[in-house]
């Protein structure tokens, strides 16, 4: 049985100046080389929960209670050098927008290795080397390209694989994921999840949001259904989608006929 690697217990986050609820009482866990998808329509709370977890909320505007942990480890109580430990080498995070992660300035080559070597001891040369070989996994082929290109010189689906192969080089535990296919086209959506399906058969963690029953039925593992802030539902993907429970589920799965084979 493999062990727990990340565990939210009763998750709740609030706008501090307006004494609001945004996301209230999620908890779930999720294990190495797992899945967990957070699904649910816009506004209802899986980004926050993802921020959270990833420690992006500004402390000044948001209050973060319950408890998140990562290999036992308290990720809410973390100072800010601990941070670099965990964020961004064994916690990835491929965003929506991928160009918001890398400086649109500078060449992919050089932000990969310099992300590598300060956490792992490299040289350059071997940290570009180990670029190229995550880009290869990550289904990129021409490398040497794709390494001298600026961020902008290449499409969002590109990007996303470029962040990907980041999370394969940096040796990550968990790879969160939010809404990473809602501005693919169909055959880039399913070549964004298949490189997130082979990342989580190396026993990489996989937590991902989206609103695509698609990118559900393929990625499979255990959906968490999200809404106004509060968890409705939860259970194995295939399973809650085929025999939905919540009224709400059921709501979400008959507005677009979503038909399993």
């Amino acid at each position: 049985m493999n062990e727990t690697l990340l565990q939210v217990e009763h998750l709740t986050i609030k706008l501090k100046n307006q004494n609001q609820e945004l996301v209230r009482d999620i908890s779930f866990s999720l294990e190495e080389g797992g899945t967990i998808t957070l699904l649910g329509q816009s506004g209802s709370g899986k980004t926050l929960t993802c921020r959270a977890i990833l420690g992006l909320l500004n402390r000044s505007a948001f209050q973060v209670g319950g408890e998140i942990l990562f290999e036992e480890k308290s990720l809410l109580q973390l100072k800010e050098k601990e941070r670099a430990l965990y964020y961004g080498s064994q916690i990835a995070f491929v965003p929506q927008n991928p160009m918001t992660a890398l400086d649109p300035s500078r060449k992919i080559g050089v932000q990969m290795a310099e992300f590598l070597r300060l956490h792992q001891e490299l040289s350059r040369k071997d940290a570009l080397s180990l670029c190229e070989q995550a880009m290869a996994r990550a289904g990129l082929t021409d490398t040497k390209r794709f390494l001298n290109s600026r961020p902008y010189q290449l499409s969002g689906g590109m990007l996303q694989r470029v962040l990907i192969a980041l999370a394969i080089a940096g040796k990550a535990k968990l790879v969160i994921a939010d809404e990473p296919t809602t501005a693919l086209d169909a055959i880039h959506r399913d070549r964004a999840v298949e490189q997130l399906l082979k990342l989580r058969e190396q026993g990489c963690a996989i937590l991902i949001v989206t609103h695509d029953f698609d990118v559900v039925r393929h990625i499979g593992g255990h959906v968490l259904i999200m809404k106004e802030g509060r968890m409705v539902e939860r259970g194995r993907a295939k399973e809650v989608l085929q025999n939905p429970k919540a009224g709400y589920t059921k709501e979400l799965i008959e507005a677009i006929h979503l038909g399993w084979g």
